[in-house]
């Protein structure tokens, strides 16, 4: 095809991708991740609500992600250190990273999000990940997803933390794996239990086949959900990880509970 013609083709594709783009925003137009509603201007969220939204930018423990002024602790003296609970008990997993706290507020996007399956904001939500979780993503070569049992995913329909995974790995080009970390058991929910017994809640729970060994071995895994509570899940997974092979696990969420009584999630 003469260079030419082309490009005209290409023009036209572009210009048919614009208009589809508007005739997009006409039949399904922007909603707000929070409220559900109809929003006019720019952007997902409202600003009277953007304002409230805490972004865990820290300073916060280097390991776990929690945020020194929940501490109580001095931020600036703890630059690069550990907080007390990691220091205390080391998480099975390396580093851990959120977006933001898991509260009234931003409960609203999540649960949309995990319960709806709303998925009106992927895009942007796998845009704070990788911005939030830059410097794991920097050394990340695969990207995993807390799975969901089989029974459970049947129910569902769908595992919104794949969802994550999947639009994190777009975002950053990053591999996407989500068949070699499986869920064994259909664990009860971990809503209202304590931290110890959301670990017994996921012990022994998840499993990879030996025949996964050769690709994990020496893998930097980055490993995606969508809440952060007690770490209890991502550790069970990430001892998993590490037991088959994986060098490095590291956790980045969407949100993460930064209050110390254990909510109901």
């Amino acid at each position: 095809m003469p260079s030419r013609q082309y490009a005209a083709l290409r023009e036209l594709g572009n210009h048919l991708h614009r208009f589809m783009r508007r005739v997009d925003k006409l039949i399904w137009p922007t909603r707000s991740l929070i409220t559900g509603e109809q929003i006019a201007g720019p952007g997902l969220i409202e600003p009277e609500h953007w304002s409230k939204i805490r972004f865990l930018s820290g300073p916060n423990c280097c390991r776990c992600g929690m945020p020194f002024e929940v501490l109580h602790e001095v931020a600036d003296a703890f630059l690069d250190e550990e907080c007390p609970a990691c220091i205390a008990r080391k998480p099975g997993f390396d580093r851990a990273r959120s977006v933001f706290a898991y509260d009234d507020l931003t409960s609203q996007i999540v649960l949309r999000f995990k319960n709806g399956a709303d998925r009106t904001g992927l895009k942007l939500l796998a845009r704070w990940c990788a911005e939030y979780g830059a410097e794991l993503v920097e050394e990340a070569d695969v990207v995993m997803a807390v799975p969901l049992h089989v029974r459970r995913l049947r129910a569902r329909g769908y595992n919104q933390s794949l969802w994550l995974a999947a639009a994190i790995s777009r975002e950053t080009n990053i591999p996407l794996e989500h068949h070699i970390l499986k869920r064994l058991k259909n664990t009860p929910s971990q809503a209202g239990k304590s931290a110890n017994g959301r670990r017994k809640n996921v012990e022994g729970a998840f499993q990879i086949g030996e025949k996964h060994n050769p690709f994990l071995t020496g893998k930097r895994v980055l490993l995606v959900d969508d809440v952060y509570t007690t770490g209890a899940t991502v550790e069970a997974c990430s001892r998993v990880l590490k037991r088959h092979g994986a060098a490095n696990v590291d956790i980045v969420t969407l949100s993460r509970v930064v209050s110390p009584v254990d909510p109901t999630i």
